[in-house]
């Protein structure tokens, strides 16, 4: 049997393959062949509009095509939300944000993708498994 692994993609990878499609290709590479979902969550979605502008249609379109996948769309539950407030008083850098991306992942075993070099430290003393887009392949 074929698991499905579930990838949470950060808003820093999603601006960056929007603005970049060419990034997006990489990671499109390195998940060639695999039983992976792409998941971007509310929290993702609202960050990139607040930052960029950009639409939760325009955003969930664009990554989907250059990746040739479909997004699963995750909303953050209040266990989510507690869990995060927990985690931003374990960890000065993970602010806002981060915090919730980081406990839906925890919480759900998603796989986190995100140039965040913090977060990718903080998910390392967490449990989450999570890697740069450029790494992807081996996931």
């Amino acid at each position: 049997m074929i698991t499905t692994q579930h990838i949470a993609l950060d808003s820093c990878v999603v601006i960056s393959m929007i603005e970049d499609p060419r990034l997006g290709m990489k990671l499109k590479q390195g998940l060639k062949g695999k039983s992976v979902k792409i998941v971007l969550c509310d929290i993702v979605l609202s960050e990139v509009n607040r930052v960029r502008g950009y639409a939760k249609d325009y955003i969930i379109s664009k990554i989907s095509k250059i990746l040739g996948r479909d997004i699963e769309l995750q909303q953050t539950n209040s266990q989510e939300k507690e869990d995060a407030q927990k985690l931003s008083g374990q960890f000065l850098e993970c602010h806002n944000g981060d915090n919730i991306i980081l406990a839906l992942c925890k919480i759900r075993d998603y796989i986190l993708v995100t140039f965040d070099r913090a977060l990718l430290r903080t998910c390392n003393f967490v449990g989450v498994v999570a890697c740069s887009p450029l790494q992807a392949g081996g996931i």
